[in-house]
């Protein structure tokens, strides 16, 4: 992952030293963050004759860093100042990025929930955000067998542009959908406000009912109204909403992928009855942060194996990629 630190969030970031999880964040950004600093060397100097601490800092970060140290060259990313849109010209790096940066607006556009950003003071908080435990942990594993409903997710939620749902089956039964799919994609976006977020659901085309013993389609107008009605409530703003419906999906590990951390749910994604009563059999559903490397290292092979899919069914029939056709992670 990549961390995007302005001189003045720097500097504040060193005198955080007293806050429990300094020190954790440092072993965070020292093995698994690339830096991209938006000051040049001569700024450094200059702030350290303000903020000795500043200066320390920098030199036992870079002894022994395994990741990247970039300084500017005069220039600053993102663009100042920044807008609600700004991540609109972010490649996929820059969409999993934290955002250390000074801002007039930073406030404001932190709020809308789309982005990893950090104002001045706010950069332990921010930073430690990533972790999904205590004691510099990466991935917490919940079990399934006590979680009441997907609101058992509310505490790990980060900021979000895309949803991306990769399961076989989570449109088996409409009498499931309430509180499985559609209570998941409310959870996933309680932290976007005021922004439209990009939903994209790859599942198959046709699916088999035991009662009728047929295969049935799912009415995927009428799923689209209900998830755009109901992310609409939470966010403010109507989704945008997409279906890659692959016949050869062969996923199968349910996945679900976030800017900042992805979601693996075993072999179904529908743990809960029309009653909200637990009918999984399940053991552990896994939550794993992209400050770790190995976590993003697989979740840029699993965009692009998502990418291939999509390829293969738009050369097979177009039409099977339904509606919006919006992500800031793949193309339709």
């Amino acid at each position: 992952m990549i961390a995007y630190f302005d001189i003045e969030n720097l500097s504040s970031y060193t005198k955080s030293s007293a806050k429990d999880a300094f020190d954790d964040c440092n072993r965070m950004i020292k093995r698994q963050f690339d830096l991209v600093f938006n000051f040049t060397k001569e700024d450094l100097q200059k702030e350290s004759k303000n903020n000795p601490a500043i200066f320390m800092w920098i030199t036992q970060m870079t002894q022994g860093i395994k990741g990247k140290i970039t300084y500017s060259n005069g220039s600053v990313f993102p663009v100042r100042p920044l807008k609600s849109n700004t991540h609109k010209s972010f490649n996929r790096e820059q969409l999993s990025a934290a955002y250390l940066i000074n801002d007039l607006r930073i406030a404001s556009i932190k709020e809308n929930g789309c982005i990893l950003y950090s104002g001045i003071g706010e950069e332990v908080e921010v930073l430690s955000s990533l972790f999904k435990d205590d004691d510099y942990q990466f991935q917490k594993d919940l079990e399934i067998r006590k979680m009441t409903s997907w609101n058992n997710l509310d505490p790990y939620m980060m900021p979000a542009t895309d949803i991306i749902i990769v399961d076989q089956y989570c449109f088996s039964d409409n009498t499931l959908y309430e509180n499985n799919i559609f209570s998941l994609i409310n959870v996933l976006c309680l932290k976007i406000k005021n922004s439209a977020i990009n939903i994209t659901i790859l599942t198959l085309p046709t699916n088999y009912d035991r009662n009728t013993r047929q295969n049935f389609t799912p009415d995927w107008g009428n799923i689209k109204a209900s998830i755009k009605r109901k992310v609409k409530s939470i966010t403010g703003i109507e989704p945008k909403v997409t279906f890659v419906l692959s016949k050869t999906l062969e996923e199968h590990d349910r996945t679900i992928f976030t800017n900042y951390q992805y979601f693996v749910s075993g072999d179904t994604i529908n743990y809960f009855n029309s009653k909200n009563e637990l009918i999984s059999n399940g053991r552990h559903f896994s939550i794993k942060s992209l400050a770790r490397r190995d976590h993003l290292e697989a979740m840029n092979s699993f965009i692009d194996d998502m990418q291939a899919i999509i390829n293969n069914v738009k050369r097979l029939n177009s039409d099977n990629i339904k509606f919006d056709k919006e992500s800031c992670f793949l193309s339709f």
